[in-house]
């Protein structure tokens, strides 16, 4: 009968051979040194690595700066430039030659000279006339209306119809004030020219015409109007605006 509790050997295989008995566990040839090998080769690795690491880490590098060299040269400024000429000297023209009067020519003897030329005076503007004195004041019996009521008046048409040509012509303004003699029936007469501003431009003559475009309460006495009483129109003129 074969043994069964030994396996039969073969050249090619190797088995770990386990005692129960005894628990140990035999290697197989040669597992052991190649493992040893490969753990100190590791080893060996990681400190060279280590130090290497340690020295450099607390090993100073020297670093040698050198500056290279730079050559200069000094450029010499350039001369100044010549001074410029001087101005050519420029002579003065000659004074020019006086003149001689020419000697008077007598006249022929036999031509005789011009006549005369006769020049009028010029004739002087004449002086404005004076202006027109004041009216005389009333007599002392004559009534003076001092506060009239007025009936009818002259309107803007009736001051632009009788404006003065003159004073129209020349955009002037003015006034008059003129004294007249109430009627009993409230017209006016007498009328005369108290005072013009400014004179010589017509305001007096245009105030008399325009008299009879007034119309006045007349004074009453006993209930009936009376005449005889004097009034004092005061006219402005103003030049119409177009």
């Amino acid at each position: 009968m074969v043994d069964q509790t030994q396996p039969p050997e073969d050249d090619h295989h190797h088995f770990t051979h386990y005692d129960p008995l005894t628990a140990e566990r035999r290697p197989q040839r040669g597992g052991g040194t190649a493992k040893t090998v490969a753990i100190v080769l590791t080893v060996g690795v990681h400190i060279g690595v280590g130090l290497y690491l340690w020295k450099a880490k607390f090993e100073s590098k020297i670093q040698d700066f050198t500056d290279s060299a730079v050559q200069v040269s000094l450029l010499k400024p350039p001369p100044p430039p010549p001074p410029p000429p001087p101005p050519p000297k420029t002579e003065k023209p000659p004074p020019p030659p006086e003149i001689q009067p020419r000697p008077p020519v007598a006249p022929p003897p036999d031509v005789p000279p011009p006549p005369r030329l006769e020049i009028p005076p010029v004739p002087k503007a004449p002086p404005p006339p004076p202006p027109a004195p004041p009216a005389p004041p009333p007599p002392p019996h004559v009534a003076v209306i001092s506060n009239p009521h007025w009936t009818r008046l002259p309107d803007a048409d009736d001051l632009a119809r009788y404006y003065p040509d003159r004073a129209l012509r020349m955009n002037q303004n003015g006034s008059a004030r003129m004294s007249c003699v109430v009627t009993a029936t409230g017209t006016l007469q007498d009328c005369t020219v108290a005072s013009e501003t400014p004179a010589d431009f017509g305001f007096g003559d245009a105030a008399l015409k325009m008299a009879k475009l007034f119309k006045m309460q007349p004074k009453t006495e006993d209930g009936s109007p009376v005449g005889g009483a004097r009034v004092f129109i005061p006219i402005r003129f103003q030049v119409p605006s177009e």
